[in-house]
């Protein structure tokens, strides 16, 4: 029997597809030069079925998106002690560029935030690993959350370090406190590179049906989350809270994703329109 998950996806995308509020990602050139016309959905199961509407095969850079699946990779390469150690699990309620620290330790309040994304990229691969080689083992642990072999877009990534100010602010801030032992400047460049990994709408949905699957990718088999990691980070997701007031119109990254898990059951990915503001 044919899935009626298909004709649904449709009818909600038409329903939503004259909206044009929002703006595109202003602060990093290339984004501001996006098509916004861009809209998809995809419905992800648990037994690996993935059904889909709109510009499902569409690449696009997985900006902010990626702060969560990187910090669950942080905590799988070094353990939650070191990770804890570094980035706090505590709802900041700023901007996700917000300079959100513990005043007495300067670790960031939590991996949402920019300032936790920039740290937690720096604990993430092997301890020890040059930051000019941590962006391999990233990629490959996106890669296989997604299930195939995934690339960074130098274009937006260049375009997005020319702008990169901030974040580089806030890096050089977590040196001075000693959450950043590394130059500033390439924890920020590998953060970039981290956001600047190019993905489709069907690439998230199995991304985040890999955590509703209880850590196990339902297309390819492959356990990439252990059921610790896979808690803290599914049940912490939702207390990891920025100001509403810095994600108008839409809680949304650079890119314009958004990601949802149904615990068990399903992952819904609602893709751009492309290079909507918010994000990294």
């Amino acid at each position: 029997m044919r899935s009626i998950v298909p004709d649904y996806l449709t009818d909600v995308l038409a329903e939503v597809e004259s909206n044009t509020q929002g703006e595109l990602a202003g602060y990093i050139p290339e984004l501001a030069a996006a098509d916004p016309g861009r809209l998809g959905a995809v419905f992800a199961t648990v037994d690996g079925e993935v059904y889909g509407a709109g510009d499902v095969d569409a690449e696009f850079t997985i900006q902010s998106i990626s702060k969560p699946f990187v910090y669950a990779l942080a905590l799988s390469d070094r353990g939650f002690a070191p990770v804890l150690a570094k980035v706090g699990v505590e709802p900041s309620g700023e901007a996700f560029n917000g300079i959100s620290v513990e005043r007495e330790t300067g670790r960031p309040r939590n991996p949402m935030i920019n300032a936790g994304a920039i740290t937690t990229h720096s604990v993430a691969g092997a301890e020890g690993l040059p930051p000019t080689e941590r962006v391999e083992p990233v990629v490959r642990g996106l890669s296989a959350f997604a299930g195939r072999e995934l690339t960074v877009d130098e274009t937006v990534c260049a375009s997005e370090m020319e702008s990169a100010h901030r974040n580089l602010a806030v890096a050089h801030m977590l040196r001075s406190y000693g959450i950043l032992t590394e130059d500033p400047r390439a924890a920020v460049d590998g953060y970039i590179r981290q956001c600047s990994v190019l993905v489709t709408t069907r690439d998230l949905a199995v991304m985040a049906a890999t955590w509703a699957n209880r850590g196990v990718n339902p297309r390819t088999g492959r356990r990439m989350l252990l059921e610790a990691v896979r808690r803290l980070t599914l049940d912490g997701h939702d207390v990891y809270l920025v100001d509403p007031e810095s994600m108008i119109p839409d809680p949304r990254p650079g890119d314009g994703g958004r990601v949802t898990v149904v615990r068990d059951v399903e992952q819904v990915l609602g893709a751009p329109p492309e290079g909507w503001e918010n994000g990294s």
